[in-house]
């Protein structure tokens, strides 16, 4: 076996790629082959809540101030920027480090800055000339005002978490400086200077939205989001209190996953009627209508603590419905209350459920009386005949039982 000092520059820096950089700067202490191995690593992963600060070592920002002066990599590939501890990191610090990456042609940059630090931080300005950056990961940023000529070309995917914007229009303005931006990640963005987030974004594939704050809060009826995103594919929004939630252009064949506490659920859905997956957490209006069918759906997964009202509904609008699961285990229910009523056995059959329905499964099945009347009620009425019932263990100590019916 041969000796890992023996392998070239370029094999020894992919294995570096995959630690973190505090390890991969003391590899210079290993030996002399190694002493200026770690400098030619295009990329800076730095989280200060795992740095091993001591007497003797650098402060945070020292330590980045040196690798980045030290660095001889072609390009800085990569910056990562987790800071979270409380310490002194200047605003001038962090333009700084941003310019450096900028000047060397970075890729792929994460700044997640801690709310609670002195200083607040604003979006840095390099960024906004910065053409061939492709991934953008923000956290506790200000952003003010958006330069007129922005235009980030290359990037494909965003996160914002935690955001401060000044207004709903520079919410609008910002989000279309990425013409072929493909993934959007939005987290904790309610203020009182943003009512109206708009998302309007022709190239975008994939938006994961979450505004959750736990137990059950007052919603405010005057924020919530305005969704217009032609080609996406996968909707994933879970919001406990925003008033509204508005699809105004999205496609046909799109994948979503909702879990809103608080909107016009029946002009939601009317949206997605012509959906192919639909997983809901979402409390049906009192006397729910739906205007058009969900011709296309074949996969429906509702939560049994606020959606089960929506199961008649959907099912006599699904005709093509092949797989449904029923589930207890969505944490955006676990602390509401009067979040639904008694789900009634319908007077009509559902074509789905004797045409078209081959599976069903109950995650968490407990074994109601309300819960044995929906099995009862799909057994007599679908092809369906039980199939197995099993409990699961969840991290060794948690279980629950899942109940599955199938085609004989």
């Amino acid at each position: 076996m041969g000796n890992i000092n023996e392998l070239c520059d370029d094999l020894l820096v992919k294995i570096l790629l995959q630690i973190p950089t505090e390890e991969v700067v003391a590899t210079s202490l290993l030996s002399r082959r190694w002493r200026s191995v770690w400098k030619l690593v295009p990329k800076l992963d730095f989280r200060d809540y795992s740095y091993k600060y001591h007497a003797t070592s650098a402060v945070p920002s020292e330590f980045i101030d040196k690798f980045l002066e030290r660095n001889v990599a072609p390009a800085l590939e990569t910056l990562h920027l987790n800071l979270y501890h409380l310490r002194d990191y200047s605003p001038e610090s962090f333009e700084k480090w941003v310019n450096v990456a900028v000047a060397r042609n970075v890729l792929d940059l994460n700044l997640l800055y801690c709310l609670h630090c002195r200083y607040p931080i604003r979006f840095p300005t390099s960024l906004y000339t910065h053409e061939t950056l492709v991934v953008l990961r923000l956290r506790g940023t200000i952003i003010d005002d958006v330069p007129s000529k922005t235009r980030l070309r290359s990037l494909k995917t965003l996160s914002l978490r935690d955001m401060s914007f000044s207004s709903d229009q520079t919410v609008d303005r910002f989000l279309s400086c990425f013409p072929v931006l493909e993934t959007l990640v939005v987290r904790g963005w309610i203020a009182s200077n943003v009512k109206t987030y708009s998302i309007r974004v022709a190239s975008l594939r994939s938006l994961d939205v979450e505004e959750l704050v736990g137990g059950y809060a007052d919603p405010r009826y005057d924020h919530g989001y305005v969704i217009d995103a032609p080609r996406l594919k996968f909707l994933h929004m879970v919001d406990h209190f925003s008033g509204f939630c508005s699809l105004v252009n999205v496609p046909e064949e799109l994948e979503a996953e909702i879990h809103l506490r608080f909107c016009d659920s029946d002009k939601l859905l009317g949206s997605l009627t012509s959906a192919k997956q639909l997983s809901l957490c979402l409390k049906p209006q009192m006397d729910s209508c739906l205007k058009g069918d969900f011709d296309q759906l074949v996969f429906l997964e509702l939560c049994v603590m606020c959606s089960l009202d929506w199961l008649n509904v959907i099912l006599k609008h699904s005709p093509k419905l092949r797989a449904l699961r029923l589930s207890r285990t969505r944490h955006s229910c676990q602390n509401s209350r009067n979040v639904r009523t008694n789900w009634e056995r319908p007077i009509c059959i559902p074509e789905c459920l004797t045409s078209s329905l081959e599976t069903v499964e109950w995650i968490a099945y407990e074994g109601t009386e309300e819960e044995e009347n929906v099995v009862k009620y799909l057994l007599e009425n679908g092809n369906l005949c039980f199939k197995k019932r099993w409990r699961k263990a969840v991290y060794g100590k948690f279980s629950y039982e899942i109940l599955r019916l199938g085609r004989g």
